[in-house]
């Protein structure tokens, strides 16, 4: 699983702006959960899209790596829940009215068996009528970017430098350098491994069956998508509601949308359930959901502990330019 931790204070210098891609998944949530309150985003590295639906939803946050959610913390609202977990094995002491996965998260799951434990957790973190919405890049997709040599772009003074390869032509491996100017004029160099991979959507339909309905997949325009060869495909489903006392108090509602197109490649049905107390602001949060630490499953962590930077020393290098730019949304399967 990757971390990101050494490339947490550029990632959003490089992905630019997510209000598209916000856009998007609100006009989902709104479509097929009018009334949803609770939100959990997994996988939400810098908080970006988490920022962004903040003001439509009680917003969590979840991710692997200390330091990406030590950049979230400073653009996501006092007392944000931020979990420091892995995306499939999380247990958190509440549930959610949606939960999303974006910017290809689940795509570092390298086996199907990882990707159906990412379901498990999320299904038991939803509420009944509950949404899971989640995008991913496609097995042609990864082919593509495996395929151009190397992809450069510039950001401010620094630069990225990425290529794409295949051992196997299952598991893609993103090799990530970013060129970081010193104030000495040299550069130091930053760079991560970062493996991805992908299934056919037929077999993610089948991965999800049996905890979820309505499974729909849908391309970046809004339109239904099963296209193995598109760059990028979302996938909503919906918890089902169990029969009883609980699906009457819920109620049904299903609001309308108007369409919302997401450009390019780039880059969650009703019900209402219990949320924690502390987040409506009825009583002081527990210890690890207060603003300053990130909670660790049942455990606390300062994210003020940031990583460790690399152990080489600065390094005088000159990136070459190479013949490919990239849409800045690839970074290592991520976006």
């Amino acid at each position: 699983m990757a971390t990101y931790d050494s490339l947490a204070p550029h990632y959003d210098a490089v992905t630019g702006d997510s209000a598209i891609e916000a856009a998007f998944i609100r006009s989902i949530i709104e479509r097929r959960h009018g009334r949803a309150a609770t939100l959990l985003d997994v996988a939400c590295g810098t908080g970006g899209i988490t920022a962004l639906l903040a003001g439509a939803y009680r917003v969590s946050g979840l991710d692997i790596s200390a330091g990406m959610l030590a950049v979230a913390r400073q653009k996501l609202p006092e007392g944000t829940p931020l979990y420091l977990a892995d995306m499939t094995s999380f247990k958190l002491n509440a549930t959610f009215d949606v939960i999303v996965c974006a910017y290809q998260g689940v795509n570092h799951l390298l086996s199907l068996s990882g990707w159906k434990r990412f379901f498990g957790c999320v299904y038991d973190h939803l509420n009944e009528g509950g949404v899971f919405v989640f995008d991913i890049a496609t097995v042609g997709h990864l082919a593509r970017m495996a395929s151009i040599p190397q992809m450069v772009q510039q950001f401010a003074d620094n630069y990225l430098l990425m290529r794409v390869r295949t051992p196997d032509g299952a598991v893609f491996e993103w090799h990530i350098e970013v060129f970081e100017l010193q104030p000495d004029g040299r550069y130091r160099l930053l760079a991560e491994t970062v493996e991805t991979r992908s299934f056919p959507v037929d077999q993610i339909r089948e991965a999800l069956r049996p905890k979820f309905i309505d499974v729909e997949a849908i391309d970046p325009d809004g339109d239904s998508a099963d296209q193995d060869d598109q760059d990028r495909i979302w996938i909503a489903c919906t918890k089902p509601r169990l029969p009883g006392p609980a699906a009457a108090r819920v109620g049904s509602r299903v609001g309308g949308t108007a369409a919302v197109r997401a450009r390019g490649h780039r880059h969650v049905v009703d019900g209402e359930g219990p949320f924690p107390p502390y987040i409506a602001g009825e009583r002081e949060p527990p210890a690890q959901h207060r603003p300053d630490p990130v909670a660790v499953a049942s455990q606390e962590a300062d994210v003020d502990e940031q990583p460790d930077p690399p152990a080489e020393e600065p390094a005088e290098v000159h990136p070459e330019r190479g013949d490919h730019r990239f849409a800045a949304r690839d970074v290592g399967g991520r976006a």
